[in-house]
């Protein structure tokens, strides 16, 4: 099935119906009422002192074109599983078969991983690219390219024994509403399993990919867990990822700033916020001259040199850096819903 997909907006346009609301949490709906943590264009970053999550506003969720034109290059070839993947593989309180539904299935790797292990697999994703590939590389027949509502809706019956979305929710502006459309899909005494970053991990700098419009919230430990328990769930796993050499080498080259890439690319590339704010033509052309650029090539292929030139200094520091109780980038949770319970008896 192939979804209308609308004409990308503009991140202007996405905000406009919240930009003169008050900020309060999408997690537990309670008023901001301290300064802001951040502002990026225009947007401000907002710490709930209630349920602990940090989150943008005013901010709104771009659509399918958006995401499939600013992850074009990621969808049509295999990906090495996440580790919020490999953690629910490994999992022992996790399910092991059973109907198994992924949000945001990307190229199909967990959904063939999960497949080949006993579960019945299903997915939706926006990318229509990557719904394609992961129905001809890995013979995943049912995977679909809409919304996890719209999937809701066509197939009003279904309950999944599992409810995945790894790397996921932190793309929510609403929260609280993607997770009530995944408790509907959700058996009684079902599971879920999500990754989503770990707010608290070691970090130097900026990191870009953790601004709007791609991510719009950012979630610690604590806040996923309140997050949860609030909407009846009980927590089985919660899991930080532990630091490794090639994070560590990441986050040192990202602190160590040479000015060299950005002179060998002539011009600085389009970042994600950029591309929300183009229509599909522009944001499309864009990324052609993104690609043909030769400068740009060697830019990248310069910073992922930085980055492994880092190793032997990341070794050195990681047990350190461990013992300081610094963590890796993901942060996993297995969670079960719980029964409900009703009300006791009254005896007359």
């Amino acid at each position: 099935m192939r979804p209308c997909v609308p004409e990308a907006s503009s991140l202007a346009t996405a905000v406009r119906t919240k930009s003169n609301a008050q900020a309060s949490c999408p997690a537990c709906y309670l008023a901001a009422t301290a300064e802001s943590l951040e502002v990026f264009h225009g947007i401000s970053l907002y710490g709930c002192t209630s349920c602990d999550l940090h989150f943008w506003h005013p901010v709104g969720k771009p659509d399918a074109a958006w995401y499939e034109m600013a992850y074009q290059g990621r969808d049509h070839r295999p990906m090495p599983l996440e580790p919020g993947h490999r953690f629910f593989l490994a999992d022992p309180l996790a399910p092991k078969c059973g109907r198994l539904l992924d949000i945001g299935c990307g190229v199909g790797n967990f959904l063939a991983a999960a497949r080949d292990i006993g579960f019945e697999t299903t997915g939706v994703e926006f990318d229509r690219a990557a719904v394609s590939f992961a129905q001809q590389h890995y013979g995943l027949q049912r995977v679909f390219a809409m919304r996890p509502e719209i999937f809701r809706a066509m197939e009003p019956g279904a309950q999944f024994d599992v409810v995945t979305f790894f790397e996921v929710l932190e793309h929510q502006d609403e929260p609280t509403r993607f997770l009530n459309t995944a408790k509907e899909l959700l058996a009684p005494n079902g599971f879920v399993a999500l990754s989503v970053p770990n707010r608290d991990r070691w970090q130097k700098g900026v990191e870009p990919l953790d601004y709007p419009p791609n991510h719009l919230t950012r979630w610690s430990p604590a806040a996923l867990r309140n997050f949860l328990e609030s909407n009846g769930f009980e927590i089985l796993s919660l899991r930080q990822e532990s630091l490794n050499v090639r994070r560590a080498a990441q986050v040192l080259s990202a602190g160590l700033r040479t000015g060299l890439v950005s002179r060998v690319a002539g011009e600085r590339p389009p970042t994600l916020t950029d591309l929300a704010e183009m229509s599909s033509d522009e944001m499309q052309d864009a990324m052609k001259r993104l690609s043909e650029r030769r400068g740009h090539r060697v830019a990248a292929w310069l910073a992922h040199s930085k980055s492994l030139a880092m190793i032997p200094s990341a070794a050195l520091l990681l047990p350190y850096l461990r013992w300081q109780g610094e963590t890796g980038l993901y942060l996993y949770c297995l969670a079960r819903r719980k029964q409900h319970v009703s009300s006791p008896a009254r005896w007359h």
